[in-house]
């Protein structure tokens, strides 16, 4: 129960699952420490009474909480390496609020005032959050504790922000393929295995793509004989659809596939209830579709899912990876540079996955920075439809986005400033409301750690991305699915924007940003957009 007391000095509440939790309390006991119950949470504030701040380096889990000291009168906060759980606070010198919502401090009679830049970036570089200050989020006076970060709250109401882990830069160059597989292939079990511990039922999300069979695969690995539920989200078009990579790992493994049929009316019959609890704005109508999954799982009484989120960003997953992939070659070996753009340009059919300006930019990556440094001034960095007056509040706000030389600064960067940041709180909210937990293997520290300390050459190689993921899954997730060229997760059908009632709502959307003066004329391109601002500022 919570909040939770330890030794008449110390009271934890705590959002979240402490995935190594048995191995914890086992130490703690070894060293001398006796508990009342079988729970994460009293694991967590014994350890923090143990090993005080760095008890932190410990903890494989997924977690926001606030511990108060009462002997020191201090509050001690953090939130998980990666931010899969969600923490905001307010602070002033007369009182400090936390919550894991922000509609908490509304409810308090907290003032509901728009952060305008959360506006401008939005529109203008399509951005949910602001990578140049990670505390910032849609709403003024309202902050968000940073992944990998603690705040430590003192008597007088100071508030203290640290950084408690990071990823190394450090490259082992003297580790073989074939042990960085076993290795990969080890970390990932064990972290599969810890998150499959429940005392309620446990399925996944399935996409029929590489990561979500890639965690099925390892759970019948464990598992042979378990009896698991999958969640799918199905399309009419075939474009979008996966129940046929489905079939394929039910040829593989015993499992029992569950479907939702999401449609456009969705988007008219969700849209409000979805939005109230994302509270911000949310990248795209994918969204629903993964709303409707975690309904489905919640009908089918299973409130705990694995699922595959974390690999792309963590393993380079996604085709804008070859570019900082290349660049490094370029500047260090220009021999497997030619060799590794031949195998990208022969393996992936570049015309049907990239733009022309995206394939110069892969074959002369220094010429094309330097023409793109040069031109930068002469381009105009304003998105059309944006008011004057909002440019002219913010013209010298910087770009949220940053060049890279390497790929593991870039993958750094989606994991910790844009990119993954985003993905966690859609499915942290669509999960918490319907009363249903994910958790994400992919996302264990320790594998994460291994894989950055791994050549470059190991995660993306002869044209393929994940190099490292699909050759460690070999024999265990079918190899149509290992070597897809594709990739769908639970993208839903951009033909739904042009539903009648959904052009409705986007009509009424844009008339109401044109009155408050943040939009001109409004571009096609833009209409979600304008369907979440508009939502953002009439709930």
């Amino acid at each position: 129960f919570q909040p939770m007391q330890l030794q008449d000095r110390y009271v934890i509440t705590f959002n979240g699952e402490i995935y190594n939790y048995v191995e914890l309390r086992e130490k703690l006991i070894f060293e001398g420490f006796q508990f009342k119950s079988d729970s994460d949470t009293e694991v967590l504030i014994t350890a923090y009474h143990h090993w005080g701040i760095d008890f932190l380096q410990r903890l494989d889990g997924m977690f926001s909480f606030a511990i108060y000291d009462k002997s020191k009168n201090e509050l001690f906060c953090a939130r998980d390496r990666f931010g899969e759980k969600p923490f905001y606070y307010s602070s002033d010198k007369d009182e400090f609020s936390f919550g894991s919502e922000m509609k908490e401090f509304f409810a308090k009679g907290f003032p509901k005032s728009f952060n305008q830049k959360s506006v401008f970036l939005y529109l203008n570089y399509d951005v949910v959050e602001n990578p140049n200050d990670k505390t910032e989020t849609f709403y003024t006076g309202i902050s968000q504790l940073p992944a990998s970060h603690y705040l430590i709250v003192k008597s007088d109401l100071s508030v203290t922000l640290k950084r408690y882990w990071s990823l190394s830069t450090f490259t082992n160059s003297d580790i073989s393929f074939d042990d960085a597989k076993e290795n990969f292939k080890s970390l990932f079990q064990t972290s599969v295995a810890r998150r499959l511990r429940s005392d309620v039922r446990v399925g996944s999300s399935l996409s029929g793509g590489v990561d979500s069979s890639s965690v099925l695969g390892m759970i019948h690995q464990i598992n042979p004989e378990i009896n698991f539920n999958t969640y799918t989200a199905r399309f009419n078009d075939s474009n979008y659809d996966e129940g046929e990579w489905i079939k394929i790992l039910k040829n593989k493994y015993d499992f029992n596939a569950h479907f939702c049929y999401p449609s456009a009316d969705q988007i008219i019959d969700d849209l409000d209830q979805i939005f109230y609890h994302q509270e911000e704005p949310f990248g795209s109508t994918s969204i629903i579709a993964q709303w409707e999954v975690m309904k489905l799982a919640k009908s089918d009484k299973t409130t705990v899912l694995l699922d595959g989120q974390g690999a792309d960003e963590a393993f380079g997953g996604y085709f804008k990876h070859f570019n900082p992939f290349l660049t490094e070659l370029y500047a260090n070996d220009r021999k497997s540079f030619k060799k590794q753009l031949s195998a990208i340009e022969k393996h992936l059919e570049l015309e049907s996955f990239l733009s022309k300006k995206e394939r110069i930019r892969l074959s002369a990556p220094k010429t094309f920075d330097k023409l793109a440094d040069l031109t930068r001034k002469y381009r105009n960095n304003f998105s059309s439809d944006i008011s004057q007056e909002m440019i002219n509040s913010f013209k010298e706000t910087p770009s949220p986005f940053h060049r890279q030389s390497n790929l593991k600064e870039f993958l750094s960067s989606e994991l910790f400033d844009y990119g993954l940041g985003k993905l966690l709180r859609f499915s942290d909210r669509n999960a918490m409301a319907h009363s249903t937990e994910v958790r994400l293997p992919f996302l264990y520290h320790e594998l994460v750690e291994f894989v950055f300390s791994l050549p470059s050459k190991y995660l993306i190689n002869d044209g393929w991305t994940k190099h490292i993921l699909r050759q460690s899954m070999t024999g265990i997730v079918p190899n149509e699915i290992l070597f897809r060229k594709d990739k769908k997760g639970f993208q839903a059908p951009a033909s739904w924007l042009q539903n009648p009632n959904v052009q409705e709502v986007i009509h009424t959307a844009t008339s109401n940003l044109q009155k408050e003066g943040i939009i001109s004329t409004p571009i096609t391109s833009n209409s979600w957009k304008y369907i979440m601002l508009n939502k953002l500022m009439n709930e």
